[in-house]
C-alpha cells in the first residue's frame, strides 16, 4: 500500500491538529500539509511517471515533508539527498538514481546545478526554505491527481548511506519495508496522537526521517523540524513545545551536557528520548538523564538498509556497556561467525545478520553491491555483536576491528575505559598503519589542559579492563572531531587528519 495513505488517514481524522509545529512562526495542520503534499502531487503529476524518483537537496524544513508526501502522491520514490554532500557526491547520487526532477532549496542553487550538470541532468527546480512552502512554485492542489496505487514492494525510498568509506550506496526502500519499520517504532516506543517529538537528526537519515518524523504523522501526532543542530536550540525547542518524544546520537547529548545554555531549559516533559548511531557510554547517558530530566533513555539500533529500527532497548534493558536491547517484531537476528555462516554461541563475537520486513531488497542499480551484502535471506550488517541473556550488545564495526599484532581490538571498549579519565570530553579510537603489527591501536582525545600522553598511558597501563593489546600506542589530542551528516564521528576524516 502507497505510504501515503497511512499520512492521510490521519488528515482526515484530525485536519486541524498541528502537523508540525513551529515555535517561532506558524504552525502546519494537517490538512495544510496534505493541500502542500497535493500541490507538490500535481506538479509532478505533469513531469513524472509511477516509479520515477524525485530527489530533494534541502535544508531540515517541513517543505522537505510536502516533498516527500507529494512524491508518494504521485507514484513516485522520494530520494532525499544529504545536504552536506559536495557537488561530486551529490553529483554521484543524481547520477545513480537519475532523478525525473531535482527540488533544491535556494542556498543549494549553485550546488544542485553545478552537480546536475555533472551527471548529465539538467531539470532542476528551486524551492524557498527561508520562507516556507512556496505554493507559487507547485501547481494548484485541486489539479493533484488521486493518490496512486502503489504495491508493497515497489520502492518508496532511495536513501544514500553516508559515503565514508567509498561512494555513498543507494539503499531500496519499500513501501513495505519503510511502514514495517514506523510500526515497529510506534509500537515499541507507544508513540500516540498526543506526542509532540523535536526532530533534530537530519531528515536525509533514517533516525530523523523515518525514526520520529513518520512515527509522529503516521499516529495523528505532532513533530519540530530542528533546522540545524545545536544544543541550546534542542532544548529551547523542547521547553516551548512541551515535547514528549526526542532522538539524538551520543555526539548530540554530549554536546547538550557541556552547554549551559541547554541547561538553563526545562525539558522535563520529555517522556523518551532514544539514542542510536554509535555507543553511549553509561556515564553519559547517567548524566543526560539527570540534567534534562528524561523520564526513559531508550537505545535505537538500525540501519539505512534496513529502513532504521531493528534492535530497540526498552526500560528493562541493562544500561551495560554496548546494551543494545532486543530484535523489534518484524525482525529476525541471528549472530554469526563471518567466516563460516554457522550461528555462534552466546556470550561470543559476530557478525550480526537479519531478515525481516524492513530490510531492503537490493541496492540501486549495484547487483554486486546487493550480492555481497546478503546471504540467501539474511542481510549482513557488518556490525559484531554478541548475545547474552536474549540482550543484544554491540561490539564494534566488522570493518572498524583494529588488527594489531595478530589481536582483534573493539575501538568501542577502549574508548568506554579511555572515557572514565578526569578531564577527558570525547574519545574516538581507530587503527592506523604499523610496520611491524600491520595496525596501531591510535586514540585522538578531545579534553582539558590536565590529560597528556604520559597521564594516559599511566591510566591505561593501572586499568584492569585492558588487555596489553588494546592499550593505544598512539594518542594525539585534538580541539575536535569531524563529524558525518548524521552528526557521527567521521573516523576516516579524523583517521586522515591526525595521519597529517
Amino acid at each position: 500500500m502507497n505510504l501515503y495513505e497511512r499520512f492521510a488517514q490521519q488528515a482526515r481524522a484530525r485536519p486541524e491538529r498541528p502537523a508540525v509545529v513551529d515555535p517561532d512562526g506558524e504552525d502546519i495542520t494537517y490538512r495544510a500539509l496534505q493541500e502542500q503534499a497535493a500541490a507538490v502531487a500535481a506538479f509532478l503529476d505533469e513531469r513524472t511517471e509511477p516509479g520515477d524518483r524525485v530527489a530533494a537537496l534541502m535544508l531540515d524544513n517541513p517543505t522537505v515533508l510536502a516533498v516527500a508526501l507529494g512524491a508518494w502522491r504521485a507514484g513516485c520514490a522520494f530520494t532525499p539527498v544529504n545536504y552536506r554532500f559536495g557537488p561530486d557526491e551529490v553529483a554521484h547520487v543524481l547520477a545513480d538514481v537519475d532523478p525525473a526532477v531535482v527540488i533544491h532549496d535556494a542556498v543549494f542553487a549553485s550546488t544542485a546545478t553545478d552537480a546536475a550538470e555533472r551527471a548529465g541532468y539538467g531539470d532542476v527546480l528551486v524551492a524557498g526554505h527561508t520562507d516556507g512552502f512556496d505554493a507559487d512554485v507547485f501547481g494548484s492542489p485541486d489539479a493533484a491527481p488521486e493518490p496512486a496505487t502503489r504495491l508493497d514492494g515497489e520502492p518508496a525510498i532511495v536513501m544514500h548511506t553516508s559515503g565514508t568509506t567509498g561512494d555513498p550506496k543507494g539503499v531500496v526502500q519499500t513501501h513495505r519495508n519503510v511502514g514495517a519499520q514506523v510500526d515497529a517504532g510506534i509500537a515499541t516506543y507507544d508513540v500516540t496522537a498526543g506526542d509532540t517529538a523535536v526532530v533534530s537528526v537530519p531528515l536525509f537519515h533514517v533516525g530523523g526521517f523515518h525514526g520520529a518524523t513518520l512515527m509522529g504523522l503516521f499516529t495523528g501526532g505532532s513533530v519540530v523540524i530542528h533546522p540545524a543542530w545545536g544544543a541550546a536550540e534542542w532544548a529551547q525547542l523542547v521547553e516551548a513545545t512541551d515535547a514528549t518524544i526526542t532522538g539524538l546520537v551520543p555526539a548530540m547529548m554530549v554536546d547538550a551536557l557541556d552547554s549551559d545554555a541547554a541547561r538553563e531549559h526545562d525539558t522535563s516533559s520529555l517522556r523518551m528520548c532514544f539514542y542510536g548511531g554509535s555507543p553511549a557510554t553509561e556515564s553519559t547517558l547517567d548524566a543526560f538523564e539527570d540534567a534534562f530530566a528524561v523520564d526513559e533513555l531508550l537505545n535505537y539500533y538500525g540501519q539505512t538498509e534496513a529502513a532504521g529500527l531493528t534492535v530497540a532497548g526498552t526500560p528493562e534493558t541493562p544500561r551495560d556497556e554496548g546494551a543494545l536491547g532486543k530484535p523489534v517484531p518484524s525482525i529476525e537476528a541471528r549472530v554469526v561467525d563471518p567466516d563460516t555462516g554457522e550461528d555462534v554461541p552466546d556470550g561470543e563475537d559476530g557478525e550480526l545478520w537479519l531478515r525481516g520486513d524492513s530490510v531492503m531488497p537490493r541496492y540501486w542499480e549495484a547487483p554486486e553491491l546487493t550480492d555481497r551484502a546478503f546471504d540467501g535471506e539474511w542481510f549482513r550488517t557488518g556490525d559484531v555483536v554478541h548475545r547474552a541473556d536474549g540482550i543484544l550488545y554491540f561490539v564494534d564495526r566488522l570493518d572498524d576491528i583494529v588488527l594489531s599484532g595478530g589481536e582483534k581490538v573493539a575501538p568501542s571498549r577502549v574508548e568506554s575505559v579511555l572515557a572514565e579519565m578526569d578531564g577527558v570530553d570525547a574519545v574516538a579510537v581507530f587503527g592506523t598503519p604499523h610496520e611491524r603489527l600491520g595496525e596501531a591501536v591510535t586514540a585522538a582525545i578531545v579534553g582539558d589542559e590536565s590529560v597528556s600522553a604520559d597521564y594516559v598511558e599511566t591510566f591505561c597501563a593501572n586499568h584492569d579492563g585492558l588487555a596489553g593489546y588494546e592499550k593505544p600506542r598512539r594518542i594525539h589530542f585534538v580541539d575536535s572531531f569531524p563529524r558525518t551528516g548524521s552528526q557521527k564521528i567521521d573516523k576516516t576524516a579524523l583517521a586522515e587528519q591526525v595521519g597529517e
